[in-house]
């Protein structure tokens, strides 16, 4: 076989270069051989790559991506928008704002008059028929209106009808007080009645055996037992409980039978609330 030929059964023939198989290469008996072989890839034809769907849409995807990150690197050298207060050519076209009208002082008409200058008449063209009581006092003058004269008047006429009630009566058996007769006082310190709630029963019912204790401990011989609450009045300076209360003697053949003993104890705090009930007093009702 002559390698100066071109043979299209060699090994080397235009269908090995053109199919992508790869097969191994003729031997090469000499150097003239290589020179003879035509250069088949210069004949070949080249045809434009046309690019798939898939592959498209990849590519305009990533040109979407990179315009948008292009542009997200530009927003922050942006200017802000301003807003509309802060913008300059906006706050200037706004219209001034109308000015406000200047607040009412809330002080009565009196109130602003000077202390040395006011009158009665003042305060008279003002409160004299009004309802509520209404009292002003100064340096020159005291005022007060018909409704706190009227309510002045009430509150002594109840003031004297409780005293008169009370006179001679044992702080034991105290009357309820009116709440007018001390309306407008801080405080008042006249003994009053208390209910005997259940918290109440409880605290009086131990007080009530303090006092029989020391009444036992005073009288030899004795041994009364407590038996029921009867009424207690109370007072608030120091706080005070007048306690009446009855008692069986435990030395009876038949306590349950014998007649009950009628006692009455006053028991005061001096620490106010802080210590303990101490028993001033406790006897026999007579």
């Amino acid at each position: 076989m002559n390698c100066d030929s071109f043979d299209p059964s060699c090994p080397m023939s235009m269908d090995s270069l053109l199919l992508p198989v790869t097969q191994s290469p003729p031997e090469i008996c000499d150097d003239n051989r290589l020179k003879s072989v035509p250069d088949k890839l210069s004949e070949l034809v080249l045809e434009p790559y046309i690019a798939s769907d898939t592959e498209s849409e990849y590519e305009s995807e990533s040109e979407f991506v990179s315009e948008s990150e292009s542009e997200s690197e530009v927003v922050p050298e942006q200017e802000q928008e301003l807003l509309p207060e802060q913008d300059p050519e906006l706050v200037a076209e706004q219209e001034p704002e109308s000015e406000s009208e200047p607040e009412l002082d809330p002080r009565s008409d009196w109130e602003l008059i000077p202390i040395e200058k006011l009158t009665v008449n003042d305060l008279a063209s003002r409160y004299n028929d009004d309802p509520s009581p209404f009292c002003f006092g100064c340096t020159q003058f005291v005022y007060k209106n018909k409704a706190f004269l009227k309510r002045e008047e009430d509150i002594k006429k109840a003031r004297a009808e409780y005293y008169k009630l009370a006179r001679g009566v044992s702080p034991f058996d105290a009357i309820p007080i009116p709440p007018l007769a001390f309306a407008g006082r801080c405080g008042c310190n006249l003994p009053s009645p208390v209910e005997l709630t259940e918290q109440r029963r409880h605290l009086l019912t131990h007080l009530s055996n303090l006092a029989l204790e020391m009444f036992n401990a005073k009288n030899q011989g004795s041994n009364f037992v407590f038996d029921e609450l009867v009424k207690a009045a109370y007072s608030a300076f120091p706080p005070t409980y007048y306690i009446t209360f009855k008692a069986n003697d435990a030395d009876h053949p038949q306590p349950s039978d014998s007649p009950a003993t009628t006692f009455q104890a006053q028991l005061w705090n001096m620490v106010a609330r802080k210590g303990p009930y101490m028993v001033k007093s406790c006897s026999i009702k007579t």
